[in-house]
C-alpha cells in the first residue's frame, strides 16, 4: 500500500505544516498594517485633555506667527506683464 508508509505520512504532515507556516508568516505583516483597532480597554494612543489643550495652543501660536510673517512681507507693485514688449 502506498499511503501506509510512515515516511509518506511524515512528508504529508511536513508539507501541511510548511504551508501553514508560510500563510502565517505572510498574514502577520498584513495584520500589523491594519492599524490598532483593538477593542481593549487600554489608553494606548489616547490623549489627555492637557495634551489636547497644549496642541491647540501650539497650533494657535503657529498660526499667529505665520500671519505675522505674512504682514512683514512688503507689497510688490503689480506690473502689467507684456511679453511682446521687446518685439515691438
Amino acid at each position: 500500500m502506498l499511503g501506509s508508509s510512515p515516511f509518506l505520512l511524515l512528508v504529508v504532515e511536513m508539507r501541511a505544516f510548511t504551508i501553514a507556516a508560510i500563510i502565517t508568516v505572510l498574514a502577520v505583516p498584513a495584520n500589523a498594517q491594519m492599524g490598532g483597532h483593538s477593542k481593549g480597554g487600554g489608553k494606548l494612543g489616547q490623549k489627555s485633555d492637557e495634551q489636547i489643550a497644549a496642541e491647540q495652543q501650539k497650533k494657535k501660536n503657529e498660526e499667529n506667527a505665520y500671519k505675522n510673517a505674512l504682514k512683514k512681507i512688503p507689497d510688490q507693485p503689480v506690473k502689467e506683464k507684456d511679453p511682446w514688449a521687446s518685439m515691438r
